[in-house]
């Protein structure tokens, strides 16, 4: 049966407006008839379950967010609605119950479709009656807000990364800290931070992120990977990024270089980006799903470069801002030994002089005798101011932490 648009009850359920448990609604077919009701829900999946949380209908958009075939969301359980920490931690009448004595139970988080692909749920429960025979049922809405909340992610995870590296966190600390980020963010296995190596024909492992440590022992990286003729190396070099499927090649056509340990037949779908920001190459991020096989979207590559850039963006201004202070000490140096040596030793110059002058002038043997060893004294402080002149105009500064 169509919805029907003078059910004022439903029309609010899909507005998201706050819930009343007086509600009223029809049991019947699809959601999909009513223009009005269109209107409301293209971005939501609205499903109605019965008093034991059983769906009986649902609108197109409810089978297009959750991957499923038509037909197949009737008779299933509001928990399959959940997303996976919910159900691991409840059941469907905690969710009913809630959402009776409060008159809306909500929760979000990751939940799997039917063809693996992953996204983040928005669900919402709200009680509402049968018009006709007034026994209590529900009225579930389902969001996809894997983008918001990705950029949300996103952004929290650039932010945390700025901050660790103008706290001066240990640039390998912030590497790890890139790599966890990365990994969270699309959901991975693993991910990678590799760096150029001091010949400039490798990159390094620098850092690594795990969805379970223990897969560390299983899979161990290699620690370096070929900069010419590796996947890895192609997108450092032309910060192009790239998604690979996985799908499995021959031992005679797989790039060992980039192969974990021990050998496996290929290592998943993977996505590589380039760590790059103002015209200047820091290394590569890759994530791997060599576990769960999960296939990568281009919107997963999408949201790892954007996490990328703005990583690269910090290094470049950290670096940037490190060479400015190194300038400016360079400079405070210089200045400070221009002083001394045009200042201070010419002084001394010319009290040496004027000793020198006195000494000849006088005719007080015990004061000549006193005054003859003060030139010598003086010359080993000039030797000495400039030694200290030399050490400011040379002296070696720290080295930059992420080059």
């Amino acid at each position: 049966m169509d919805a029907d648009d003078s059910d004022d009850a439903l029309a609010y359920a899909l507005s998201g407006l706050p819930a009343d448990p007086t509600w009223k609604w029809r049991t019947g077919g699809e959601l999909e008839a009513s223009d009005d009701v269109a209107g409301l829900t293209s971005e939501q999946g609205v499903l109605m379950l019965d008093h034991d949380g059983q769906v009986m209908s649902w609108n197109k958009e409810a089978e297009r967010i959750l991957g499923t075939g038509p037909g197949r969301l009737r008779g299933r359980s509001c928990l399959s609605l959940l997303p996976e920490t919910d159900v691991e931690r409840a059941s469907s009448n905690v969710a009913l119950e809630a959402a009776v004595s409060r008159g809306i139970f909500g929760t979000y988080g990751w939940k799997s479709r039917e063809d693996g692909s992953r996204f983040w749920a928005s669900v919402t429960l709200r009680p509402a009656r049968n018009q006709s025979s007034g026994e209590l049922g529900f009225v579930a809405v389902v969001r996809d807000i894997t983008e918001d909340e990705r950029h949300a992610e996103q952004l929290r995870g650039a932010l945390e990364i700025s901050r660790a590296i103008l706290a001066g966190e240990p640039p390998d600390a912030i590497l790890h800290l890139v790599a966890s980020r990365a990994r969270t963010l699309v959901e991975g296995d693993c991910a990678l931070v590799r760096t150029l190596g001091a010949g400039g024909n490798v990159l390094v492992l620098r850092a690594t992120a795990w969805r379970h440590p223990s897969d560390a022992l299983l899979a161990a990286p290699v620690r370096e990977v070929l900069r010419f003729g590796s996947i890895t190396g192609r997108v450092f070099d032309t910060g192009r990024p790239r998604l690979v499927t996985g799908r499995a090649r021959t031992m005679r056509n797989r790039t060992r270089s980039e192969a974990l340990r021990p050998l496996w037949p290929n290592v998943g779908p993977t996505l590589y980006v380039a760590l790059s920001a103002e015209g200047h190459k820091f290394g590569t991020l890759v994530v791997m799903n060599w576990k769960t096989r999960r296939p990568f979207r281009r919107p997963d590559l999408e949201v790892l470069q954007l996490l990328a850039n703005q990583a690269a963006l910090a290094f470049h201004h950290s670096r940037v801002n490190r060479e400015r202070e190194r300038l400016v000490v360079a400079q405070e140096r210089e200045r400070l030994g221009r002083e001394l040596h045009d200042g201070a030793i010419q002084s001394l110059y010319a009290v040496t002089l004027d000793l020198a002058g006195t000494i000849a002038r006088t005719a007080d043997q015990a004061l000549e005798e006193q005054l003859a060893g003060v030139p010598e004294r003086i010359d080993t402080v000039i030797r000495r101011l400039r030694a200290h002149i030399h050490q400011l105009r040379g002296g070696a500064l720290d080295p930059i932490p992420v080059d």
